[in-house]
């Protein structure tokens, strides 16, 4: 009998490092160029997630839902028309840990790359993802975004 797979990283110790990263990224080449960099990066991989299936937006939205769960980024994300509800966003919290607003960072830029790759990618139809608002409480974070 095999033993279960053990991670040295829990998705909290993953959240931590990028946010690491992305600050060192920041000293060499400004807040702009990472955010630029970040969301780059997350729509090549949202690319990646949609590549030969071809549908509509819910198509779309739903791969991007299975991700952000998978991964364990979010407890739950609502997807509806151009908008997402993203709940117990382990990197909302990992940036209000270190007194970051949530929607700005590059962490987040990546989350909204990686929504506007898939889309492209499965839809053909460009969008740009936008931070409405994070609310902050007792369950943790939950964001709006837009596109």
């Amino acid at each position: 009998m095999s033993e279960p797979k053990r991670c040295a990283m829990d998705t909290r110790d993953l959240v931590t490092l990028l946010a690491d990263l992305a600050e060192q990224i920041e000293i060499l080449i400004g807040k702009k160029g990472t955010i630029s960099v970040f969301r780059y990066a997350g729509k090549q991989m949202g690319k990646r997630l949609g590549a030969g299936q071809v549908g509509d937006a819910d198509l779309a939205r739903s791969i991007v839902a299975n991700f952000f769960q998978e991964k364990e980024f979010m407890d739950g994300v609502n997807l509806s028309g151009n908008t997402a509800e993203l709940h117990g966003c382990r990197i909302g919290l990992v940036l209000k840990d270190r007194g970051v607003q949530a929607g700005s960072h590059a962490l987040c830029n990546f989350g909204f790359g990686l929504i506007d790759g898939v889309t492209e990618a499965v839809t053909g139809k460009k969008i740009i993802t936008l931070h409405v608002a994070s609310e902050y409480h007792a369950a943790g974070v939950t964001c709006h975004e837009t596109w």
